[in-house]
């Protein structure tokens, strides 16, 4: 790591030298490994290695970006002197004020796993065998679709204003996607798990609860049109409350493309809703020190008893706004340009069990996942629930056809009647069901 360090370092030199009035400079070093399964079978198997650089530039407050797939002094020292050539063609943009500065970063510990980027292609074949192996034995007709994988790498940050960091991390995943056909009548559903460490990931039976799920889906059938209340299973819980999260970030908010701009420091859901962020969780899925631009990441809530604490910032929108960056500024690699992003998300929960929100419904519907995202922009809701089941006298019943959902961010957020005590999590996040009083759903057929 302290390789990449120098030359993020260097690079920062090359472009102060050569002209930039400030500047970073983000490198790294990665692998993947990967294996694909397609009709039940392995199809694909690859490992790539992926090394680079990239440099942010700034002139009388034009932006230049530039980057290079070698890593090496030279090639640094001329990636940041192209990105300073660009900065001073560039227009200048009136809102960008500076780059941050050095914080304390308090260390995370358990993000690499030694044992975890350790593993060639065979042990992922395995997994993928074993998954298949599973579903056959639930559903011998089952078609598995899915995959298997894991990537490691190191990667460093150096800023202008004296930011100098690297960390090395790694991550694995296996999922699978179960289809069962049986004269026309369709059941499917998925299962996963991810993890940074190998003794954190948990391959066994991931097949074999696809494989169940997705013969509980066989023999669906419509509802009627109605407004009706909707229990939200962990997974369908994450894409509203991750959605909706989403819909705070600064840089929209700024440009007037948010449906939550203007409501920071607002009730915005129940008052049984508190999200917080934990991003310095030991092995945590997206646990970082750091956010994308260098400043230290902490423990926050962002939505507090309902309400909206903060929009999410880089430090581009920070000083936009006049306020500190919260620590939100996200890369997805060296070739990318910087964003907004959360890191670990965790919903608190509340006093009931799913099982006991559930039999609070005489009518009702349960979405064990569904894409159930407001609009970014518009705040409104208009989707499928295309796994869940119907709710009849406080008990699970048929699985649905597909159900559709007409609502908006606001509708739902402030329906929340219950959370559930119990949960779905993952590490780092915490994943409990959540009750909505009411929302307009209807079937097809």
């Amino acid at each position: 790591m302290s390789e990449l360090l120098d030359l993020a370092q260097a690079a920062v030199e090359a472009a102060q030298a050569a002209g930039a009035d400030c500047c970073d400079a983000y490198c790294s070093d990665s692998t993947e490994v990967s294996v694909e399964v397609e009709n039940s079978s392995i199809n694909y198997c690859a490992t790539v290695r992926d090394q680079g650089l990239s440099v942010r530039a700034y002139r009388n407050g034009g932006q230049g970006f530039a980057t290079v797939q070698q890593l090496s002094l030279e090639s640094a020292r001329e990636c940041a002197r192209r990105a300073v050539e660009m900065a001073k063609a560039a227009h200048p943009d009136p809102d960008f004020v500076r780059l941050p500065d050095p914080g304390e970063v308090e260390e995370v510990p358990e993000l690499f796993d030694e044992e975890l980027a350790g593993l060639d292609a065979g042990a992922f074949v395995q997994w993928c065998a074993r998954g298949i192996e599973e579903a056959h034995a639930v559903a011998d007709d089952a078609i598995v679709q899915g995959g298997a994988g894991v990537g490691w790498g190191d990667s460093a940050l150096a800023s202008s204003t004296g930011i100098a960091v690297a960390r090395r991390g790694s991550s694995a995943g296996i999922s699978f996607f179960v289809i069962v056909n049986r004269d026309g009548d369709v059941g499917t559903y998925f299962e996963q798990d991810m993890a940074r460490r190998l003794a954190d990931l948990e391959p066994e039976g991931i097949g074999e609860q696809a494989a169940r799920d997705a013969l509980d889906q066989l023999s669906s059938r419509p509802v009627p049109t109605a407004r009706v209340p909707i229990i939200l299973g962990p997974l369908a819980t994450m894409t509203l409350v991750g959605s909706v999260i989403g819909a705070a970030d600064a840089d929209g908010v700024q440009r007037n493309r948010r449906w939550l701009a203007g409501r920071e420091g607002e009730e915005i859901a129940s008052r049984l809703l508190t999200v917080r962020e934990e991003p310095l969780v030991p092995a945590g899925l997206r646990s970082s020190e750091y956010d994308g631009e260098g400043v230290p990441r902490e423990p926050r809530r962002l939505i507090d008893a309902g309400v909206l604490t903060t929009y999410l910032h880089n430090s581009y929108t920070a000083h936009k706004a006049d306020v500190e960056p919260t620590g939100h500024a996200s890369r997805s690699g060296y070739s990318s340009s910087v964003g907004i992003g959360p890191s670990n998300l965790q919903v608190v929960p509340g006093e009931k069990t799913e099982a006991e929100l559930i039999s609070g419904v005489d009518e009702g519907i349960y979405a064990a996942y569904a894409g159930i995202a407001p609009n970014s922009v518009t705040g409104e809701v208009s989707t499928t629930i295309d796994f869940g089941f119907r709710i009849e006298n406080g008990e699970l019943t048929t699985p649905l056809s597909t159900t559709l959902i007409g609502s908006t961010g606001e509708e739902l957020l402030g329906g929340i009647d219950g959370i559930s005590s119990d949960y779905r999590e993952e590490p780092g996040i915490i994943l409990p069901s959540m009750r909505i009083a009411s929302v307009q759903v209807a079937s097809e057929g």
